[in-house]
């Protein structure tokens, strides 16, 4: 369907050149090459229905008669451009999306990781200190028994258990320290990795941001370069048209000059041999004129056999 709307021409004409290339396409954006080609679609078939949106500002606040016709035939464009820009746009936001929710599940999947194994780490050691304290406890068993079986024993055999048994507390004790004093240096380093894997997570959050943030601002300034450019192509356009019909202006007032020089001259000559005829129809027949008259008809008679 044409429009109706003389200034909406050109993006009427370059509507069915954007069906024929973007109507139906499915770009692969899940790669670097198909989400830039989306992005450039989109952009282009955007830049036409801003400009159209701005034509139409532009030709209803110097036309208001034509308000309805304009704002009619600009949805209808607008529509149709929405048409194929809403598909890539759709494609463009579903595949940012399956991006972010990836990298968010990477994000919690790293953040299981590291907290599965803080707690295995922990469950071990806590395993090994129970079968530490069972073996305390099966020794203080072996130790009791020993001192029940060995009640009659001289004091010095007592001092001696006493002794082993003191030692055997401070060992335990030692261990037990020891033990502690390990556990909390592998909390304290899954903490410092916990937290260097979340510094991490951070900056390439921003990473992403920042180079998400440079691409809109290339594409804002290709657009603006782009319009740009457009703007001087029609003031080109719109100068050698100007120029091109004032040249034709002048060599058609010229050419009307020479045709208006030509009929005036004619129309002299014309004159010139009514008046010399007219002298010698009055004046011929006087004999004081009688040479003049006889050349001056001659001059008529060799005016008309040259005609």
């Amino acid at each position: 369907m044409a429009t109706e709307i003389v200034e909406y021409s050109k993006t009427e004409a370059a509507l069915a050149v954007l069906a024929q290339q973007y109507q139906g396409v499915i770009y692969d954006v899940s790669t670097k090459e198909g989400m830039e080609a989306a992005r450039k679609g989109r952009a282009e078939i955007k830049s036409y229905r801003v400009a159209l949106e701005k034509t139409r500002k532009e030709i209803k606040e110097s036309a208001l008669r034509r308000c309805q016709v304009i704002d009619a035939e600009a949805r209808r464009i607008t529509s149709a451009l929405e048409a194929l820009e809403d598909p890539i746009d759709e494609q463009i936001k579903r595949e940012e999306k399956r991006i972010e929710d990836e990298r968010n599940a990477k994000i919690r999947a790293e953040q299981e990781r590291i907290e599965a194994e803080a707690r295995a780490k922990r469950e071990a050691e806590e395993a090994r200190l129970a079968a530490e304290r069972a073996e305390i406890e099966r020794q203080r068993a072996e130790l009791a028994k020993a001192e029940e079986a060995r009640k009659a024993a001289e004091a010095e055999a007592r001092r001696k258990i006493e002794e082993e048994e003191r030692a055997a507390r401070m060992r335990i004790e030692e261990q037990e320290r020891q033990a502690r004093l390990a556990r909390e240096e592998e909390e304290r380093k899954a903490r410092q990795a916990r937290e260097a894997e979340e510094a991490r997570l951070r900056a390439e959050r921003q990473r992403i941001e920042d180079e998400r943030r440079a691409a809109e601002e290339k594409a804002r300034k290709e657009r603006e370069a782009e319009e740009a450019r457009l703007r001087a192509e029609r003031q080109r356009i719109e100068d050698e048209r100007r120029a091109a019909e004032e040249k034709a202006r002048k060599e058609r007032e010229a050419e009307e000059a020479r045709l208006r020089e030509i009929e005036r001259q004619k129309a002299e000559l014309l004159d010139g041999r009514d008046m010399l005829a007219t002298f010698v129809r009055r004046f011929g027949h006087r004999a004081e004129f009688s040479t003049i008259a006889a050349s001056i008809s001659e001059f008529l008679q060799t005016e008309a056999v040259e005609a």
